[in-house]
């Protein structure tokens, strides 16, 4: 597909107007009609229908609108990388990491990786894994390292790290600190800090809240750090990350007999992904990473 042509019928279908297309990105409307025609006769089939409300997609335009978005991201990506090149050698490596593996393993790996590569440019973008998810979808990160959500996207690699399991964790202060098992905690008058419902593990504590039937108030927070803070003052409990809190020396814990808290910690990125050196490199840490546990 001619590149303009997929810019100028990206751009109808988030406009749905000629004048408006033809305005953001500085043609003539004739131009653009003349492009939509050009397209059309390309595939021998009628991309929009037109009433009160402007240009809207018909089922073979919603076709081809689904794999132009595919399209448009891949030439995203190409230019990026060519500029990436043009500006020097310097290049660049966009991270991705949900809450967990961000805080334990992002810190150590992007040293060793800057380490190698000191001119290239890291980023790194802790959000929720579903979220980093739909970015490498996207082709906006170049990997990520997440905890698993119970789906896998077909266009996405998937290398599984290690695993880890969600724990009721709390202050050594707390009157659990002396309980033997979960069976001998009353869960029902305790505050229960949850990292936000959006995240992996707060996705799994919503289904094991409602298959245990428990009714807690519950406190949402953004940041796990902030949960290990608050479990200090040992007037909360938290389903949280084992392996975030095992070496906290003020907190305790109790693990549950349930397979399904346990959970494993990927290694992610798109199937299309050009693997640079900076991306070859990050893998081969990781890979170290995965053999040392």
């Amino acid at each position: 597909m001619n590149l303009q042509k997929l810019q100028v019928f990206l751009s109808l279908v988030e406009t749905r107007k000629m004048t408006q297309t033809a305005k953001l990105l500085g043609l003539s409307t004739p131009t653009v009609s003349f492009h939509i025609k050009s397209l059309e006769e390309d595939y021998g089939v009628k991309l929009f229908r037109t009433n009160a409300g402007g240009y809207r997609l018909t089922d073979v335009g919603e076709m081809l609108h689904h794999y132009a978005k595919q399209l448009s991201q891949v030439n995203q990506a190409l230019v990026k990388s060519v500029e990436d090149y043009k500006n020097g050698e310097n290049g660049s490596i966009n991270l991705g990491a949900s809450g967990v593996p961000a805080q334990l393993f992002m810190p150590e790996l992007i040293h060793q990786l800057a380490e190698r590569y000191p001119r290239i440019k890291v980023s790194l973008d802790v959000q929720t894994a579903p979220e980093i998810e739909r970015r490498l979808l996207l082709q906006e990160l170049d990997c990520g390292l997440l905890m698993e959500t119970g789906k896998k996207e077909e266009e996405l690699m998937y290398e599984p790290i290690t695993s880890d399991k969600i724990v009721l964790a709390f202050s050594r202060s707390h009157p659990f600190a002396s309980a033997p098992s979960f069976e001998k905690v009353d869960l029902k008058e305790q505050i229960l800090l949850v990292h936000r419902l959006s995240s992996s593990t707060g996705h799994f504590s919503e289904s094991w809240l409602r298959e245990q039937k428990l009714q807690m108030e519950m406190i949402q927070l953004d940041s796990v750090s902030t949960i290990i803070k608050m479990l200090s003052y040992g007037k909360a409990v938290a389903l949280i990350s084992k392996k975030l809190i095992e070496n906290e020396d003020h907190l305790a814990y109790i693990e549950f007999e349930n397979k399904e808290l346990e959970r494993q910690i990927y290694f992610v990125y798109h199937r299309n992904l050009w693997m640079g050196a900076p991306f070859r490199h990050f893998q081969e840490l990781v890979e170290e990473l995965k053999k040392g546990g």
